[in-house]
């Protein structure tokens, strides 16, 4: 996820979550933020915070098993993916497993980039252009 301006993408997305939750249009509830590569890591990050340089390192590749290891499946946890969308085969499976986990409509997945994985598609996939249309009403269920 290194080319096509997606580092400023991502940024921009991040803070778009910010201001949708700061200015009250989601409940109140606890935003961690989770960098995904190797291995996934929770970061503290709160409203008005840099942004985590390490959300930019890309390298090395995308673990689903990592990611949802660190998520799990809490019964009223909603989930925000942003992505590229390119994982290895292993990966795409342990989502999948892990989407049919958690309850219907807990995850939105972003796509970041104009040349994002053209094959990830479902009801649940949304270009990075959408955003606010994807959080609109989402987190009143």
């Amino acid at each position: 996820m290194t080319e096509g301006g997606k580092r400023l993408i991502m940024r921009g997305l991040v803070r778009q979550v910010e201001q949708f939750l700061r200015l009250g249009y989601g409940p109140k509830k606890a935003l961690k933020l989770v960098l995904w590569g190797d291995e996934a890591t929770s970061h503290s990050w709160y409203p008005g915070d840099d942004v985590p340089v390490e959300l930019f390192e890309c390298k090395g590749s995308a673990d689903g098993e990592a990611l949802i290891g660190l998520l799990g499946s809490r019964a009223d946890d909603v989930f925000l993916l942003l992505t590229d969308g390119f994982w290895p085969h292993e990966s795409r499976s342990a989502i999948k497993r892990w989407k049919d986990s958690i309850r219907p409509d807990a995850l939105r997945i972003i796509k970041v980039g104009a040349d994002a994985n053209p094959k990830l598609k479902g009801d649940d996939v949304f270009d990075s252009e959408d955003f606010f249309s994807v959080m609109d009403g989402w987190l009143d269920t």
